[in-house]
């Protein structure tokens, strides 16, 4: 019974937390461009705790990445999803907003969407992103 009750908690959105995404539509081979990630804590008195931020392989498999302000602690592959997950550990105090930039090149032409989850601890929400990438 208290495994199911752990996986109702870690199932569940992580509540009070906003996200946007500032970036380019179209970009072209060899362009490089940003990718912010606004995480707004609108909880009225909780610290948002973010651990990871985790990017579909889908996505990034048409970039590769130059940087990232700030700069994560660590970074892995999800095995068998093929996911980056950036380990951050960075607290957003309530009512305040977050921006992380990912600075990436693109390096083939097509059309990338994927998944971008930003977690605090075991729960996460989902935001998608696609970008064009031409000629």
């Amino acid at each position: 019974m208290l495994f199911v009750g752990w996986l109702i908690h870690v199932s569940q959105d992580v509540k009070g937390v906003s996200l946007s995404i500032e970036s380019p539509l179209d970009v072209k081979v060899g362009e490089e461009f940003e990718l912010k990630l606004n995480v707004t804590n609108e909880r009225e008195t909780k610290r948002l705790n973010i651990s990871d931020i985790d990017i579909s392989g889908d996505y990034i498999e048409g970039f590769i990445l130059i940087s990232t302000d700030p700069a994560p602690r660590s970074s892995m592959i999800i095995p068998f999803f093929e996911d980056i997950s950036y380990t951050f550990g960075t607290p957003v105090q309530a009512g305040e907003t977050k921006t992380f930039t990912f600075v990436f090149r693109a390096e083939q032409e097509g059309v990338f969407r994927g998944d971008i989850d930003v977690c605090e601890g075991q729960r996460f929400i989902t935001t998608t992103v696609q970008t064009v990438v031409r000629e």
